[in-house]
């Protein structure tokens, strides 16, 4: 066998290493999966409208707005644009509000359970309405609380009746399980569990869609406290708010946000509530007026301070403020 000349061994060999290095180079070059278009989202001590009539009172959240378009960013006026997910929250809401918000649920997601009223008082959890398993019995429960181990809120009924009757008995007589008469469309958030009822929180808040998981809950005077944790990643925040002495607000951050017409990247906006002398009443999907109503101003960073009424303020009389003089 004869062997090639040396410079052609040279050449052969140069010739490999090229290929394989430009080979390996168009791999590292190939584009990176297509990272989600998000906006971190920090809540304190809001007042938050998620619906006509129901108010949830947020202490604290931290999350991020991910966007459902590969191109587009969140839409704040949008809640179908994107969706909110947690990283960490501490909620509570009362009996009325708790009471709008599974009806809406289940007006989407139409089940067994019709008129449900929900009460929270001296510590317990009352549940009535009707079961609806062809003709309509009416239902009372009450209830103690806690989290499931999945990041559900279980109802455990202490107490349940229909028509007066314990349930048991009642449905002895008619031939019926529990689960007969509780069972709920899929994605409505809502599932029995033999004489307990499991809530999925986050799935049954009204939009935007909400990804988060319980971690615990309980009865504090005449609301529901819940802890909610979750996969939320938000981008790296600034180590300053742009009003730093701000209790009450809303702090979008990193990313790309829409509001109206106005697209940030790399947002930097906090919505500031003008009298922090009680919660930030902030009803979204009605910005605009509390919006209209404010005013703003440019920081040095190229960030923006958004002052605005409270939303009830807003509906009542207008509630148009009055920018304060700079010195």
């Amino acid at each position: 066998m004869r062997w090639p000349a040396p410079k052609s061994r040279l050449a052969l060999i140069i010739t490999v290493l090229c290929a394989g290095a430009a080979e390996l180079s168009s791999f590292q070059r190939a584009p990176a999966a297509h990272a989600a278009i998000h906006c971190g989202i920090e809540m304190r001590n809001v007042a938050l409208h998620l619906a006509d009539g129901v108010i949830l009172d947020v202490r604290s959240l931290d999350g991020e707005f991910v966007s459902h378009s590969r191109t587009e960013p969140p839409i704040f006026d949008d809640p179908g644009s994107y969706t909110l997910r947690m990283r960490a929250a501490t909620l509570s809401m009362d009996g009325p509000s708790l009471t709008n918000m599974l009806r809406l649920g289940m007006a989407s997601h139409p089940s067994p359970l019709k008129g449900v009223t929900v009460t929270i008082e001296s510590g317990t959890l009352h549940a009535k309405g009707k079961l609806q398993k062809g003709v309509a019995v009416p239902f009372s429960m009450t209830a103690s609380v806690s989290a499931t181990a999945d990041g559900l809120l279980r109802l455990h009924a202490t107490k349940l009746k229909a028509v007066g009757v314990p349930v048991k008995g009642l449905l002895d007589l008619l031939g019926l399980k529990m689960d007969d008469l509780m069972k709920m469309p899929p994605g409505s958030g809502m599932r029995a569990d033999g004489d307990d009822l499991l809530l999925d929180t986050a799935a049954l808040m009204p939009p935007p869609r909400t990804e988060g998981r319980l971690k615990s809950v309980a009865i504090t005077g005449n609301r529901l406290a819940l802890t909610m944790t979750g996969a939320g990643a938000p981008p790296p925040r600034p180590a300053t708010l742009p009003l730093p002495g701000a209790r009450n607000y809303l702090y979008f951050f990193g990313g790309s946000i829409r509001f109206g017409k106005l697209t940030m990247s790399d947002a930097d906006m906090q919505l500031i509530d003008a009298n922090p002398r009680d919660p930030f009443d902030f009803f979204p999907a009605r910005y605009e007026a509390q919006l209209v109503a404010g005013y703003s101003r440019n920081t040095r960073r190229k960030g923006l301070q958004v002052f605005m009424p409270d939303y009830s303020r807003v509906r009542t009389n207008g509630g148009i403020l009055t920018p304060p003089r700079l010195p």
